[in-house]
């Protein structure tokens, strides 16, 4: 990093150290043992997505589920996008050995751009790229808390960006983390990733801990042979981060992460002159350093003013096309109070400041190249009690201001009906937008070449904001200690969605004195066409035993989109219609533990890409005190499998079975 760069970070801590919690954890989550725990218990179990402020699942008006420590360390998963597996309705494809494609009920991508993702209420969502490059978020998994994932829009809370839904990512309180944790992984793809913590103490109520995670992932196999006749996809993926969190009692935290992560693609260089195009392999490297303030006051009355502020430097390193350099400063401030008896209402205000430089090439350049944007936000949110105990009603909205779509407004307003203890009935409709990126509005970029014509993406400064109108209901039912019932349906109503259209009046012949003359065919990203998604989302949890869980899920989702050029429609066949999982935790004896997830997802007509069931075991052993050993295999019942996109794409690779070791030592 520049030394600029590293006097703005030094800067703009002194803006973090003045922060607070939108993301505080839950205690208790830390201190449980999930295994233990009964269905009802968990259902108390306290989440922050969903309101913005702490509630139990079963009083949260919206279709949630939540991933522990517990279910990642027993499933075996080594990264995030395993993790989301277990969530049902959510849409996780691995299109080759570092890059997924991850959704919620619909518009499924290796850029899912209608996806907001947070760790501890700092944003991952990429602003340029428009989603979330999962290839450079390989966090420590023992550090995190829970996941907290809401299937349906969370605009009015969360902002621009909460279409389809929100994941939360919270990590754990330092208190939790005490001691010393290293874990070793092995195997024929995961090539040997290296984590470590310490955790200590400090004054009356301080907590610290420090970490640090190396990793190595073997590539994926290629269906068709690579430009060198071999079946590598170049894609293997390695990397190293560390970072450090203290808290002082429940009141403030400080946390910092710095990471550099190195992913092998093939990327396609064109030229005007023969051969127009040639598939070339590099090194894509990303490079970060954030650091997160957040202070909560909690006052005699019930209210609660909370501050959080971050800064973030986010760097892209791909040689064929363009550089992404960019940093954030956020600063957020959120007051919770109940003046009335029957009112629980939410006020929030946040100010973003973003720098881009956007360094291309041949194939790509930004206009501008360097951008300063400016995000205003507030928020207003009003729980109102029209029943006791029974009937509640919630209306809020957030509005927004950023230098792309202009002022932005996404209301919210959904109702809930307790008939008992046990139930839950709730009803929502919401609006939210996904706004415009740079990719969108700034990029020129080849398409392809031939002799004397170039087809490339050009500016456009006129698309919209998508839009998404949403209509849900849910159910829950505790039907009795040992077995719940979770339902939730929708349907959603898509505008201006993303097109790409030819601008043919605009065709001109290009001399520039650097490139053969040739003629340039401007094509732009449109908003071209709506549509509209339902479905349906069901979990049963069943505890049959106090050592034998269950827990089994069923998705649907139709899509319907009609766009003024009929070829665009292709979102339709990318998402399956059909997802089902059964997940089975064993507590064979006091000592050995097996747990087995088995999946099963539809086929993804437009890409050829087949139904499959996917099936993961991990077995594990306490060998004593302070070791733990986990045998786990991964996609068993296939050599390999392609999850995502054509089989004509060179960077789509097939997903090979898995098999590993982990060690894990405590003291």
């Amino acid at each position: 990093m520049s030394q600029d760069r590293l006097l703005r970070t030094t800067l703009a801590s002194s803006v973090a150290l003045a922060v607070t919690l939108s993301a505080q954890p839950s205690l208790a989550l830390n201190t449980a043992d999930y295994f233990e725990l009964s269905l009802e218990q968990l259902m108390e179990v306290k989440i922050h997505a969903a309101s913005k402020k702490e509630e139990s699942i079963s009083n949260a008006p919206a279709a949630v589920y939540v991933v522990t420590n517990e279910d990642i360390t027993r499933s075996g998963v080594t990264n995030i996008p395993d993790a989301l597996r277990l969530v049902p309705g959510m849409m996780v494809a691995r299109t080759d050995s570092n890059s997924w494609a991850i959704s919620i009920r619909g518009f499924n991508s290796t850029l899912t751009n209608k996806l907001l993702v947070l760790v501890d209420g700092r944003s991952i969502y990429n602003p340029v790229f428009g989603g979330v490059l999962w290839e450079a978020h390989n966090l420590m998994l023992e550090d995190i808390e829970r996941i907290e994932v809401v299937r349906g829009p969370g605009g009015a809370l969360w902002g621009a960006n909460a279409v389809n839904g929100v994941i939360n990512i919270i990590t754990r309180h330092t208190r939790a983390t005490q001691g010393t944790v290293a874990s070793a992984v092995y195997g024929n793809e995961e090539h040997g990733t290296l984590s470590a913590r310490h955790g200590g103490s400090f004054g009356d109520d301080g907590h610290y801990r420090v970490y640090a995670k190396s990793f190595k992932q073997d590539a994926s196999h290629k269906p068709v042979s690579a430009p060198d006749n071999s079946q590598d996809t170049y894609d293997e993926w390695d990397g190293f981060r560390t970072g450090f969190r203290t808290d002082w009692a429940d009141q403030f935290t400080l946390q910092g992460d710095a990471y550099r992560t190195n992913a092998q693609q093939l990327r396609t260089r064109y030229s005007l002159i023969a051969p127009y195009a040639t598939a070339e392999q590099q090194l894509l490297r990303y490079e970060g350093i954030n650091l997160l303030g957040r202070w909560i006051d909690k006052r005699d009355d019930g209210s609660q003013l909370s501050i959080q502020s971050y800064v973030d430097w986010a760097k892209r390193d791909e040689p064929v096309n363009f550089i992404d350099d960019r940093m954030t400063y956020d600063l957020d401030a959120q007051y919770n109070f109940a003046p009335l008896q029957r009112h629980d209402i939410i006020l929030g205000a946040g100010f973003r400041y973003l720098t881009d430089d956007q360094r291309g090439d041949r194939n790509t350049t930004f206009s501008p190249q360097q951008r300063r944007n400016n995000l205003y936000s507030a928020f207003v949110q009003d729980k109102i009690t029209l029943a006791p105990d029974t009937w509640f009603l919630t209306l809020g909205s957030k509005f927004e201001h950023n230098d792309f779509s202009g002022f932005e407004v996404q209301p919210n307003a959904r109702l809930q009906w307790h008939p008992d203890q046990n139930k839950t009935v709730w009803a929502a409709i919401s609006r939210a937008v996904r706004t415009p990126t740079p990719l969108e509005e700034d990029v020129t970029s080849t398409l392809i070449t031939a002799q004397n014509i170039r087809a490339a993406l050009v500016p456009n400064d006129h698309f919209k904001s998508e839009q998404l109108t949403a209509y849900e209901l849910g159910y829950r039912h505790q039907l009795t200690n040992d077995l719940s019932l979770d339902l939730a349906a929708f349907y959603n109503d898509y505008e201006h969605l993303r097109t790409t259209t030819a601008s043919a009046e605009n065709v001109t012949v290009v001399n520039n004195g650097v490139d053969p003359i040739h003629i340039l065919i401007p094509f732009m990203f449109t908003n071209d066409m709506k549509g509209t998604t339902e479905g349906i989302e069901a979990v049963l949890s069943w505890n049959i035993r106090p050592d034998l869980k269950l827990a089994a899920n069923y998705s649907y989702m139709n899509m319907s989109l009609t766009a003024l050029d009929p070829t665009q429609e292709t979102d339709e066949k990318l998402a399956p219609k059909h997802q089902a999982g059964v997940k089975l935790f064993w507590n064979m004896t006091t000592k050995w533990t097996l747990d087995v997830t088995t999946s099963y997802v539809d086929k993804l007509p437009i890409t050829g890409v087949d139904s499959y069931v996917r099936m993961d075991v991990n077995l594990g052993t306490q060998v004593s005190k302070s070791l733990r050993i986990n045998i786990t295999g991964q996609n068993l019942l296939e050599d390999r499998q392609r999850e995502f996109g054509g089989i004509e794409d060179i960077n789509v690779g097939e997903i090979e079975r898995s098999l590993f070791a982990k060690l894990t030592w405590q003291f």
